[in-house]
């Protein structure tokens, strides 16, 4: 018998019986929107989790502290930030070549700060704008788009100017005093209109000349500060980048510098300063960039393996994500009972169907059919049985979801512990999702359908057509 033959008579059978037909597709389409609807919801915490783990940090980022070296040294004795721990290895050039050799790094970036204490920033003429404090870092300044950093005002720095270029945080206007003015009108020149914009451009004001003058500890002025410049330690950087406010708030008032002019900078102040034993400059943080999140944690613990005091979002993700699969698994488990009940069904409908087509079973067998392809015909009904119910059970899956997402923000999200800041979903079915649950509904049809199977093909042929 031919398979095109035996999907005819699965399918016409099932059409003479199609009240039964019908109310066992129903069970299989309420299994399945059961397992979809709730394996969706899971996917839709564990986005929701994500979302809100990278307004902490990037997922994908491990962030390495100096833990020990002596890079920074001040000329007064206790202001030194060198650890008194000689173990930890020192966070420098040969650390890079260390940590890039780790698998499954994408890139590396490097930063290093120069303390406020060791520089005066000012700016321009006459030095009229100078800095009340400031984070000065050195870093890449080409790689400030992978570093997610976008710019509010100018543009980013190219290679042609990255050596003297400067970008300025969101707020480091504000840390700009005009000398010639007193009191809060010092700080006029960044005033905000009414309709939100500013009332001039801050490039244009004050981040036209930038120059960064390295402090002599042992000499101040009248009142406290140090005296700075100096022949050869005065450096002009041009301001061409304002960043936008990053989520994290790490650049807000920090000056972003070439990471080989922050080395200068904090060596020729040692010189200047007379440091002794100061050594070279060492990196005050390195953030890997991971290829991928669920290499995370791997590239933690080879970091930690180094020696290297290391902080990523591994750890609290695998804690959050294991709450998460204990709330998937109940999810799973209310889905599963819905299957078990539609298997039951099916297999009730097909022993009824044996037990109503038992003559037709015989006379099969008298006119020579193959045992196999009784056992697949029967096996085939209890198959298409179960695909009905799960392309049924899809397509209300669909509907299901896209109600829940419209009333995420409304109280169903705080039903299922789900925060949907942001415009997030409370419910998501992708295509493997789908292509699952068909295949799994079908393959549950076919189950429910092999004892039945079994049992038509050992009925007498005899037998079967003396049955009435």
């Amino acid at each position: 018998m031919k398979i095109y033959d035996m999907l005819i008579m699965c399918l016409r059978n099932l059409w003479r019986r199609k009240g039964r037909t019908l109310l066992t597709v129903i069970g299989v389409v309420i299994g399945s929107c059961a397992v979809i609807v709730m394996i969706s919801l899971g996917l839709g915490m564990s986005q929701a989790m994500d979302n809100m783990m990278e307004t902490w940090g990037d997922l994908t980022a491990v962030t390495i502290y100096n833990g020990g070296g002596g890079g920074m040294y001040y000329a007064d004795g206790g202001m030194s930030t060198q650890s008194s721990d000689k173990d930890k290895p020192k966070l420098n050039d040969e650390a890079l070549a260390m940590l890039s050799s780790i698998d499954h790094v994408s890139y590396i970036i490097p930063k290093m700060e120069v303390p406020a204490e060791m520089v005066t920033v000012v700016s321009g003429k006459n030095d009229r704008y100078k800095l009340t404090w400031a984070n000065i870092v050195g870093v890449d300044l080409l790689i400030l788009d992978k570093m997610k950093y976008t710019a509010e005002q100018g543009e980013m720095p190219t290679a042609k100017n990255k050596d003297s270029a400067l970008v300025f945080g969101s707020e480091i206007a504000y840390q700009f005093m005009d000398t010639k003015k007193h009191g809060s009108a010092a700080f006029t020149y960044k005033q905000q209109l009414p309709d939100g914009s500013w009332s001039k451009p801050f490039i244009e004001t004050v981040g036209g000349t930038i120059k960064i003058a390295i402090n002599n500890s042992k000499k101040q002025n009248e009142d406290g500060s140090y005296q700075y410049g100096g022949k050869g330690y005065e450096y002009k950087f041009t301001g061409t980048t304002v960043l936008q406010q990053d989520p994290l708030w790490e650049t807000p008032n920090s000056l972003l510098i070439d990471i080989e002019a922050a080395k200068k900078i904090i060596s020729d102040y040692n010189r200047l300063n007379n440091v002794k034993n100061a050594g070279n400059p060492e990196y005050s943080q390195v953030k890997l960039s991971v290829d991928s999140i669920n290499n995370v944690e791997a590239v933690h613990k080879a970091v930690e393996e180094l020696g290297f005091n290391a902080v990523s979002m591994a750890k609290e993700r695998n804690e959050m994500q294991g709450q998460l699969g204990v709330i998937q698994m109940v999810l799973g488990g209310l889905a599963a009972i819905s299957l078990l009940v539609a298997a039951i069904s099916i297999t009730n409908t097909m022993i009824m169907s044996i037990y109503e087509r038992t003559k037709e079973i015989g006379i099969m067998k008298v006119l020579g059919c193959f045992i196999g392809n009784i056992r697949i015909i029967f096996l085939m009904e209890a198959g298409l049985i179960g695909l009905l119910g799960g392309i049924i059970g899809t397509i209300i899956s669909f509907i299901i979801s896209a109600v829940m997402n419209s009333l995420g923000s409304s109280g169903l999200s705080d039903m299922f512990g789900i925060y949907t800041e942001g415009g997030g979903q409370v419910s998501i079915i992708p295509v493997w999702l789908v292509l699952l649950a068909l295949v799994f509904s079908t393959v549950i049809g076919l189950i429910s359908g092999f004892y039945p199977a079994n049992r038509a093909v050992r009925i007498s042929a005899l037998e079967a057509i003396r049955n009435e």
